[in-house]
């Protein structure tokens, strides 16, 4: 059973705040677009009976901001500067590398703001040393460093060569490996 105190509202100045310890629910955006109920247990708000606004310190903000995160199976803050670690740079670099500003990236690592479902996948990326050579290269190319960032692409004119590169893509894929055959 949640316990509660009394305070007054610094929102509204009218209302009467209560404390409460229980569950905090809250309504989020799924990684589907989709409303649904985040719940987090073992939470400490205040709530004004007057508003209905509900307060958290910033300790508990955090509990809430990491159940979010876990919720969207996003990284984590702590993962986010892992990654920058592993790779040597900093704040200002990874900006730099991942074509953002230094301080949307801040406030990913510092976990004040989520990361959107495609940058999430773009940092997982990160892991791959061939993707961040790539990215180098296309930063190069953007300051007008290096001659071309398409080096290592090569372009299919021809609609039959096309369908002969899926074919084979389609025969090496794992899921392919399993199919039954005819």
């Amino acid at each position: 059973m949640p316990r509660a105190k009394s305070k007054a509202c610094a929102v509204c100045g009218m209302g009467n705040l209560r404390e409460i310890t229980g569950a905090f629910s809250t309504q989020i955006e799924g990684p589907d677009g989709h409303v649904m109920t985040l719940s987090v247990p073992d939470v400490t708000w205040r709530h004004c009976d007057s508003c209905g606004e509900d307060l958290l310190d910033n300790e508990e903000s955090a509990k809430v901001t990491r159940a979010h995160r876990a919720a969207l199976k996003l990284l984590t803050a702590e993962e986010i500067r892992s990654i920058r670690q592993r790779l040597g740079k900093t704040q200002a670099e990874m900006g730099e590398l991942l074509g953002i500003g230094e301080k949307t990236y801040c406030r990913w690592e510092s976990g004040t703001h989520f990361q959107s479902e495609a940058f999430d996948r773009y940092l997982r990326l990160l892991e791959m040393p061939e993707v961040v050579d790539r990215l180098n290269e296309i930063r190069l190319y953007k300051e007008g460093l290096a001659e071309t960032a398409a080096s290592k692409f090569q372009y299919i004119g021809d609609l039959s060569q096309y369908e002969i590169a899926s074919e084979l893509r389609r025969r090496s894929s794992p899921v392919s490996w399993f199919a039954k055959s005819a």
